[in-house]
């Protein structure tokens, strides 16, 4: 099969982190193409773990709405004439109005987070309602969630594919990370929470840090490192003005599963979610997590078995979370770890990517 995958950049993201995985492993048996729209150090952070075999084309896109890309996606796709194209994020609507006219093509777009959200503008919105409604897009959900919010917006269903992550829960951890990991620790007993996400007001990593400043005035032996891309320097500034000094900003890292396998606990506190990839990394090296009750996070925490849940969104509920996992024993926390390990077994990019092949392969049969 000839797939065609595109989605704007392959920056650090979960989105786009899932995009390279998919296509590394969609090549092991398919011809793949990936088409993206940025060519900058910031929107090719991913470029570099891409499979060789992946045929990776740039197409440059000008900022604000750029109808110009409409026809050389046009182009493009005429000349390699694939089976399948597979869109994600804001890719759709230009994707959608490049294959007008293209009629022995099959489109599916991933909605990777709500669908109202994700949708954006109400032209945005309407484009998509048009591809999708045509049947000329076939949309992917990742959670139930995610089908719920697709089915509100636009008043019909989809199939349903859970996101993957390959990890080897074996993999190597470098001594510069572990020397830095212990950097961190007051002593040997020191609990090392860690949060993988773009520093943004959506991720609410400054509530995270206000219940971590509690806890540790209460006693408690902890410490926090934050991972990712700095978006919003309000959220930067609210963390900053914690003056919290066991939490520490680490900024963008190739590297974030080292980090993890040095880490206790695996914390998100979003505002809204699709299904974390981060999580997944966490499940797959048997990290336990503390998350608040959104988006498909809901399909993978179960509540006090593989991880908590906080009961609310609010930071008197996050804080009891964290406090829950906190008080667990030895002996419970390592039960806990096995509960994580076996939950993570269906989540896999291997059998993601299977999945998706099938649904590619169903609809162009």
């Amino acid at each position: 099969m000839k797939i065609v995958e595109i989605i704007p950049q392959i920056g650090s993201g979960g989105g786009e982190r899932f995009v390279v995985d998919l296509c590394n492993e969609l090549v092991k048996s398919n011809e793949v193409h990936l088409l993206y729209f940025f060519r900058n150090a910031e929107a090719n952070f991913y470029e570099g773990e891409l499979n060789k075999k992946v045929d990776v084309k740039i197409i440059q896109k000008h900022s604000g709405i750029d109808l110009s890309l409409v026809f050389k996606l046009r182009r493009v796709i005429k000349k390699i004439r694939p089976d399948v194209v597979h869109t994600h994020l804001n890719a759709l609507p230009y994707v959608y109005l490049a294959l007008l006219g293209i009629n022995n093509v099959k489109c599916f777009h991933t909605v990777h987070n709500d669908a109202l959200k994700e949708a954006g503008t109400k032209i945005m919105l309407a484009i998509r309602k048009r591809a999708f409604k045509s049947r000329k897009v076939i949309a992917v959900t990742i959670s139930k969630q995610s089908l719920i919010s697709f089915e509100n917006t636009y008043k019909m269903t989809a199939p349903l594919i859970y996101n993957g992550r390959n990890v080897d829960k074996s993999m190597h951890v470098s001594k510069d990370v572990m020397q830095e990991v212990d950097e961190y620790k007051l002593d040997s007993t020191t609990k090392i929470l860690i949060n993988i996400a773009h520093i943004d007001e959506v991720k609410h990593q400054d509530m995270l840090v206000r219940c971590v400043k509690r806890l540790s005035l209460e006693g408690y032996d902890i410490a926090l490192i934050l991972i990712g891309r700095v978006i919003s320097l309000n959220t930067k500034d609210k963390i900053e003005q914690e003056n919290c000094k066991n939490v520490h900003i680490l900024g963008e890292k190739r590297n974030p599963l080292e980090y993890l396998k040095c880490s206790d606990v695996f914390c998100l506190c979003s505002l809204f979610e699709g299904l974390p990839i981060s999580l997944l990394e966490a499940m797959g090296l048997g990290l336990p997590s503390v998350c608040t009750p959104v988006g498909g996070i809901v399909d993978l925490i179960k509540d006090g078995k593989n991880g908590f849940l906080s009961s609310g969104m609010s930071e008197e509920c996050y804080y009891y979370a964290l406090k829950r996992f906190l008080n667990m024993n030895n002996e419970e926390l390592q039960h806990m770890r096995e509960c994580v390990l076996n939950s993570y077994t269906p989540f896999t990019m291997t059998t993601c990517a299977m999945q998706y092949e099938k649904l590619f392969n169903i609809k162009n049969s």
